[in-house]
């Protein structure tokens, strides 16, 4: 096995459960190594600290999997997988979908794993943790007993690295249309054509926390709605009007089969366009809104791209502003790792100032416990959600 010497004081981080070993804190690496192959981490005295795999066309040249002098095998896997999908157990009261795997906060970086019912949807993020392909597919029919699992390996990641992007069905069959069950609620999942992995599933706690400030006599609109998880929820507390918003006529149509699947009557509207350019013309037109839900893609994948990202929550923080009166709601969700709650907040009373408003914070959310946060490995913190409320002041 081939040894990866790090330089001094580079130690620390990894004894301390960070998972990523980057190149220029590599000293010397010793034997020949290439993607997918177990090494030792060690220090410059060759003390053992960490074994992980190898992605050589990446800057976290490995990838920890233990710190212990353990064995990754088919053994190893099938632990980590188990431990993981226990864990999750306690969500079945609330929801028949689950996030059953989340990468290096379970133990294998890399490694994505959604649970739509008895269906599973998995990506392999890098080209490293393919190399597991086999032990890791096996596992998964082990342990939950799926009836097919669906892989969604089309990510970008894997572009960066010069390696082909991967979907199709790797295990069993796959339905069209899966329903999924969430506090109360029903939605339509397409693991094959969905975004993500099929549906959203990260944004459970957000979906569940603002229903009580809703009622028949609110005006909802859900912003980046996708197949209208927001919205959904609006309509469950009977809110008069709900609009949904999203650039990707799919997904509105899936938003659409997710109001007729649950027998919701009330009045509804989605709109396909440019979230941006459909939020101005909407404060233009002089429209009103008691509740509006701010959900962008990841508009962030840099730390280089911190102010762009600002700059765009701003913007679209300031033309909610103009449709909100005293008493409206806005949330706003980042599910940029590198955009902080700090960020968010500061854009946020920026844009409240430059409408002449004063808000006061009624929740602070984040990812649901089936997608880990680990204090020592900052990325699982990757959502947030800061709720605040127009007062008079």
């Amino acid at each position: 096995m081939a040894r990866v010497m790090l330089k001094k004081d580079k130690e620390n981080k990894i004894k301390n459960f960070y998972p990523n070993v980057f190149k220029d804190e590599i000293k010397q690496i010793i034997g020949t190594i290439k993607t997918g192959d177990i090494v030792d981490v060690c220090g410059e005295d060759l003390t053992f600290i960490g074994r992980g795999y190898v992605v050589e066309n990446t800057n976290a040249l490995v990838r920890i999997l233990t710190t212990k002098e353990e064995t990754i095998d088919k053994k190893f896997i099938l632990n980590k997988i188990k431990v993981a999908y226990e864990k999750r157990k306690h969500l079945n009261k609330e929801t028949n979908c689950t996030r059953i795997f989340f990468s290096e906060a379970d133990g294998i970086p890399g490694l994505i794993v959604d649970k739509f019912d008895k269906y599973l949807s998995v990506q392999f993020r890098n080209s490293g943790v393919e190399a597991f392909r086999c032990e890791i597919v096996n596992a998964l029919k082990k342990v939950t007993k799926t009836k097919g699992i669906y892989e969604r390996s089309d990510v970008e990641n894997r572009t960066h690295e010069g390696v082909e992007q991967k979907t199709g069905v790797i295990y069993g069959d796959i339905p069209d249309r899966i329903t999924m069950e969430d506090n109360g609620l029903k939605y339509t999942v397409d693991i094959v054509d969905g975004q993500k992995t099929g549906f959203f599933l990260d944004q459970r706690d957000s979906r569940k926390f603002i229903r009580p400030f809703l009622n028949s006599n609110t005006r909802f609109l859900d912003v980046f709605s996708s197949s209208g998880g927001f919205s959904v929820a609006a309509l469950a507390e009977g809110c008069q009007k709900v609009v949904a918003i999203d650039k990707n006529p799919y997904v509105l149509k899936l938003c659409l089969e997710n109001y007729e699947l649950n027998g919701f009557e009330n009045k509804f509207e989605v709109v396909e366009g440019d979230a941006f350019a459909m939020l101005k013309t909407l404060s233009d037109r002089g429209e009103k809104y008691d509740v509006i839900t701010l959900d962008p893609p990841s508009l962030i994948k840099k730390k280089i791209d911190i102010k762009r990202g600002r700059d765009f929550f701003y913007k679209l923080c300031v033309d909610s502003f103009k449709m909100m009166e005293t008493g409206g709601i806005l949330g706003v969700i980042s599910c940029a790792y590198h955009m902080s709650l700090e960020d968010i907040i500061e854009v946020t009373k920026m844009a409240a100032s430059k409408n002449g408003l004063c808000l006061e914070v009624i929740g602070i959310n984040y990812q649901p416990t089936d997608h880990p946060w680990v204090l020592h490995i900052p990325e699982t913190l990757y959502l947030k959600a800061l709720w605040v409320r127009v007062i008079e002041r």
